[in-house]
């Protein structure tokens, strides 16, 4: 394809014609009647006159896109797609730069700064207050468009009146609508942050915590949207723009559905919205309600979170069928979420509007819920509950370490009394404080009739008696017996030897001679055995045996 001659071009102004950025090989589809206008790149921002190229530059261009080319991955820069540039979802348009130097009212024009569906916002300088707006400026490209009556020019109005009905911190500010040279503008406050979607594309995905705190903002200003009947219906991450102190603001209600308002009429019923950002109820035709926006707020969130769109797509109709069906998103790919602002997420993307998050308000609150949330608290619980849990298996490892201890003591203790079925046995010269058919629970020497210890005794009886039986002479009197035992023993012992004075009174069993204790089953221990060999004419004439 030659170049057409300017005639040709003036022509057939609407015919489309492909185009290229000398500077960063981005590719554009344009009206002819641009042709030979001088143009600002959206992805190099470099200013170029728009020529149109032949079908061999085209062919290059698609089968060898430039190594050198910096546009975003989203727009297919350096080449063109199948249906030339800018394909569904792509970023990239060229911008006319006409007004660039002239004066609207009392505004001076002076840069490009980016471009809406209905207009291109340029920075310019308020010359009574000294001050630098936003304009956005009508475009007049499409036929009608900027007339009076015309439905660009009353969606313009609307937004104008639309955000003049907020006044909330968390929107744009609108100063003056108005109309110079045939030309319908507005003055807007100037945003000098950037919009969340350059934010995103410069320095990558945002962690969770600091994004939810930036989204409170937003989200009251939907709030108070949608209780006095406004639904935004175009929200998207190139709408959300940061001001000089870093705020979140929410912009463009040029196609807000306004309550009682006769433009909005018009549009009602409609799918409206941009495409990539849309809820699922809007893509099938079922009309826009304030949980839309939330859903589209799920979006913007996500999409801030992950560095790149939910619903993305090279094609309009694969983007609705999308948007109809929506993919799921990959939670656990984002680093920092907590399991709330999991929660939050999933709730503001359900595909059903009845089981989404039900307003805007309630967003702020689960906003300001996942922004409080301290990670490193969480962590320091993790860590506590680690620490408990330890200090807990510790312990119950001591104590259970001091269990067999103590059993394996008392096993020797037991071992040492010669451990072995409970003796049974009563002295008939002695009476006792139990039956001779109960449990053994140690016998006294003193005789008594009514079953109680002296009143000079510390203990009410032998039961309660958990010391060595010497210690308590008042229980037992040693020149009552010759011989004592355990109950739970099979031995007798000497009542002078070591290991029979180490017998608890409470266990102690008393044997008034040799006979009797053998009667009794038991056998003289090892011990002091070898005491009576030492002395077998004491032991013998104890015994009784020598009588």
């Amino acid at each position: 394809m030659d170049h057409m001659t300017a005639k040709d071009q003036a022509g057939d102004p609407q015919r489309k014609v492909a185009v290229i950025c000398p500077s960063c090989k981005q590719g554009y589809r344009l009206p002819g009647r641009l042709l030979g206008r001088k143009l600002v790149c959206r992805n190099c921002r470099e200013e170029f006159r728009a020529r149109e190229l032949d079908s061999s530059a085209i062919n290059q261009l698609r089968a060898n896109p430039p190594a050198t080319a910096t546009g975003s991955s989203g727009s297919g820069s350096g080449r063109f797609g199948s249906d030339l540039p800018p394909s569904a979802g792509a970023n990239s348009v060229a911008i006319d730069t006409r007004w660039a130097g002239q004066q609207l009212g009392r505004y001076k024009v002076l840069s490009v700064l980016g471009q809406g569906g209905m207009g291109v916002v340029w920075r310019g300088h308020d010359d009574q207050l000294r001050r630098d707006v936003a304009l956005k400026i009508l475009n007049c490209s499409k036929r009608g468009a900027g007339r009076v009556g015309s439905l660009s020019t009353e969606l313009f109005m609307q937004e104008a009146r639309a955000v003049a009905k907020l006044q909330h911190p968390g929107v744009v500010s609108i100063f003056e609508v108005a109309e110079d040279k045939g030309q319908v503008f507005l003055a807007l406050e100037l945003m000098d942050g950037g919009t969340l979607k350059e934010y995103v594309d410069q320095k990558g995905p945002m962690g969770p915590r600091e994004l939810f705190y930036l989204m409170i903002g937003p989200a009251r200003a939907l709030a108070l949207a949608h209780d006095r009947g406004v639904i935004h219906r175009d929200i998207k991450p190139g709408n959300l723009m940061f001001d000089s102190h870093g705020h979140l603001k929410l912009m463009d209600f040029g196609l807000a559905d306004v309550r009682d308002d006769e433009t909005s009429e018009k549009m009602r019923g409609r799918a409206v919205g941009s495409l990539g950002w849309i809820a699922p109820e809007t893509a099938k035709g079922k009309g826009t309600k304030p949980v839309s926006d939330v859903y589209s707020m799920g979006l913007v969130m996500l999409y801030a979170l992950v560095g790149k769109p939910l619903i993305h797509a090279n094609s309009r109709s694969k983007l609705i069928a999308l948007h109809q069906d929506p993919p799921q998103p990959d939670y656990d790919k984002i680093d920092g979420l907590t399991p709330a602002g999991r929660s939050l997420l999933e709730d503001c993307l359900q595909v059903d509007p009845t089981k989404r998050l039900p307003s805007a308000r309630a967003l702020v609150e689960r906003l300001t819920a996942c922004a409080e949330e301290d990670p490193q608290e969480q962590s320091r619980q993790r860590r506590s509950h680690a620490s408990i849990a330890l200090v807990a298996t510790i312990f119950g490892a001591v104590i259970g370490m001091g269990a067999v201890v103590y059993y394996f003591l008392d096993l020797l203790e037991r071992q040492n009394q010669a451990e072995m079925p409970v003796a049974k046995y009563v002295s008939p010269q002695i009476e006792f404080d139990a039956e001779p058919e109960q449990a053994p629970i140690g016998l006294s020497p003193v005789s008594r009739v009514d079953g109680q210890a002296p009143a000079t005794s510390r203990f009410a009886s032998l039961k309660d008696a958990k010391v060595p039986w010497p210690q308590v002479p008042e229980l037992v009197d040693p020149s009552q017996f010759k011989f004592v035992g355990s109950v739970h023993g099979k031995v007798y012992h000497l009542p002078t030897s070591d290991c029979g004075r180490m017998i608890r009174a409470s266990n102690v069993v008393l044997f008034t001679t040799d006979a009797e204790a053998k009667d009794a089953g038991r056998s003289l221990c090892p011990r002091c055995a070898r005491d009576v060999e030492t002395r077998p004419s004491k032991m013998m004439a104890g015994s009784g045996e020598a009588e």
